[in-house]
């Protein structure tokens, strides 16, 4: 082959198409994104100007427009307003568990029992002390008689030996006159000597007498004292073991009370929820760190107490007053309304929630399906709410302009406005009256609706100017 046929098989490098650069191979995919994304991204960038209208409450009752202030509602938990964690004011072993969770319970009923066995030994003894005691203060008793009666009998002899010598005295004195009187007669002649004789004889006789009567007297008085002191002896043996015998039985009192904090009774009528300890178990006035006692037995509480107990916005507080109507569904009972009353305002603030908690009264309820611990949310009536709406028999409307409801093709939609945002939310429709259409499920009194300039909004959310 010849060299100009060897130079036509060569290849032309100076001809070859010319290759892009790197960073356009890089670059490629994030402008297809950019390209997908431009419409969120314009929608979010641009601001739009649309008018807003709110979400208002009409009543079922009158047609009228309510309030159209957004309605206030909190979420919270059924509690009951009386509840008592029982437990032993000793520590002991549990004999004897009555009751069961679930189970209902009556005042003064024994729910358990601490063992007593030991407690029941001393109030034996305790006992025998008290008959011991008693016995001994009989037998005292029985020798202070005595003693006050052998006291009774030497008084009685000194009173008659003190009569005896009050009449020897009288007799001696008359003995004597007729001594005198004698002596005068026989000086006179008028009688003889030996009568003289016959009045000495007399006089002497009676003060010997006397004499004697001082003697017994003088004993009598001797065996009053002892006796008043036997008596009184006896008396203090008396007192003393009267004063033992109140002892052992306030000993026996205090046993008895023992024994009588071993049965641990409900407080009130109530249902059991919770069982922290089984037979056998050791338990305690409180649990002790680092032992196996039980701090508590059972929790008991009283389901006629239930309420309602929710947490609401410290900025919303002035809109709640005690006794105010309020509409209450339970989280475990949907489509259900139980009419509802404020009882009372919690005077303490959560600080890390900037909420205050709420109690309000079930003042009808389904005893069996409300149990403590289920969630709720309370909607608290305004004054002008028509009655039934707390128990879920009359229904007030919400109803927004018709123009701010979108067809979608998930199902119909509006734009709800807060601050500069608008958001697109799902909504379920009602009936039409006029301009307005009714919202069944999706917004509440108060929420702003755009009713103009919706359809400049594209995506999820957008950022609007509310014009008037």
């Amino acid at each position: 082959m010849s060299s100009d046929g060897l130079a036509a098989l060569r290849i032309d490098r100076s001809r070859r198409k010319p290759r892009l650069a790197p960073w356009v191979w890089l670059a490629g995919p994030a402008i297809v994104v950019a390209v997908a994304l431009s419409p969120q991204l314009v929608g979010k960038m641009r601001v739009v100007d649309v008018r807003v209208a709110p979400a208002v409450r009409v009543s079922a009752a009158t047609g009228e427009v309510l309030d159209g202030s957004p309605e206030l509602s909190a979420a919270g938990y059924v509690v009951a307003d009386r509840q008592s964690v029982l437990a032993t004011k000793f520590t002991g072993r549990l004999a004897k568990l009555n009751v069961a969770e679930a189970e209902s319970v009556t005042k003064g009923q024994v729910v358990a029992e601490i063992d007593h066995s030991e407690l029941d030994a001393t109030i034996l003894e305790a006992e025998a002390q008290v008959g011991e005691a008693a016995a001994e203060v009989e037998r005292l008793g029985r020798l202070a008689a005595q003693a006050d009666a052998e006291l009774g009998a030497a008084k009685a002899a000194l009173q008659t030996v003190d009569a005896e010598t009050r009449q020897s005295e009288i007799l001696l004195a008359d003995a004597q006159r007729r001594l005198r009187l004698a002596r005068e007669l026989v000086a006179s002649l008028a009688v003889v000597a030996s009568e003289v004789d016959d009045r000495l004889t007399e006089v002497a006789g009676i003060e010997a007498k006397i004499i004697w009567t001082k003697q017994r007297k003088n004993e009598a008085e001797q065996q009053i004292a002892v006796a008043q002191s036997q008596a009184a002896a006896a008396r203090a043996a008396v007192a003393a073991a009267e004063a033992r015998q109140r002892s052992v039985e306030a000993r026996v009192k205090v046993l008895e009370s023992q024994r009588e904090e071993s049965f641990i009774r409900s407080p009130f009528d109530g249902v059991v929820t919770e069982k922290a300890a089984e037979v056998g178990e050791i338990v305690a006035p409180i649990s002790i760190g680092g032992s196996m006692a039980r701090g508590s037995i059972v929790t008991i509480a009283d389901w006629a107490s239930l309420q309602a107990e929710v947490d609401v916005a410290e900025s919303q507080l002035g809109r709640v007053q005690p006794g105010q109507r309020a509409a209450i569904t339970v989280d475990a009972i949907p489509g259900k309304v139980f009419p509802g009353k404020v009882r009372r305002i919690l005077p303490r603030a959560d600080r890390s929630k900037a909420t205050v908690k709420v109690r309000v009264d079930f003042l009808a309820r389904d005893e069996q399906a409300i149990l403590p611990e289920m969630g709720v949310r309370v909607r608290f009536l305004p004054d002008d709410a028509p009655p039934g709406l707390e128990t879920g028999a009359v229904q007030d409307k919400i109803v927004v302009p018709e123009a701010a409801v979108q067809p979608g093709q998930n199902g119909n939609y509006v734009w709800v406005v807060r601050s500069d945002q608008a958001r697109r939310r799902p909504v379920q429709t009602g009936a039409k009256s006029g301009a307005r259409i009714e919202i069944t499920s999706g917004l509440r009194a108060g929420d702003h609706v755009v009713v103009r300039g919706a359809q400049r909004l594209a995506g999820e959310t957008a950022t609007v100017r509310v014009v008037e």
